[in-house]
């Protein structure tokens, strides 16, 4: 159990260390050195907390074509589409996780509805 109050929330935006990747899985980036991706988080807050994990949707540059959500915060340098449709997994310090913003409630909401289109909880 992690025990951390710094621990990321619900609807944050997070750079983590996302490689190496494997089979259908967002990732092979050109460079060696280049294995941080954004993404947002949509595990709860709970749940990051007592665990160290987070779960949530990886933020891509290039559009996809999946299902996804256009993002674009204000101030800040992280924009993209957050793909709806690929949910991760990813132990938040061994990673190297760091939050960096957070969305606002529409993008939030959008986000908790494709969980529960993936899981048909309604």
């Amino acid at each position: 159990m992690s025990g951390n109050d710094d621990s990321p929330k619900q609807g944050d935006i997070v750079w983590i260390d996302a490689e190496p990747h494997a089979g259908h899985e967002y990732g092979g980036h050109d460079s060696k050195d280049n294995i941080r991706r954004p993404m947002l988080v949509i595990s709860s807050d709970t749940y990051n907390r007592r665990t160290g994990m987070i779960t949530g949707f990886p933020i891509t540059f290039k559009i996809p074509t999946d299902f996804y959500a256009s993002l674009k915060l204000k101030n800040d340098k992280i924009h993209g589409y957050i793909i709806l449709s690929n949910l991760l997994g990813y132990d938040f310090s061994a990673r190297r996780g760091k939050v960096v913003s957070h969305v606002n409630k529409q993008l939030k909401e959008q986000a908790l509805s494709a969980i529960r289109d993936i899981f048909s909880v309604y």
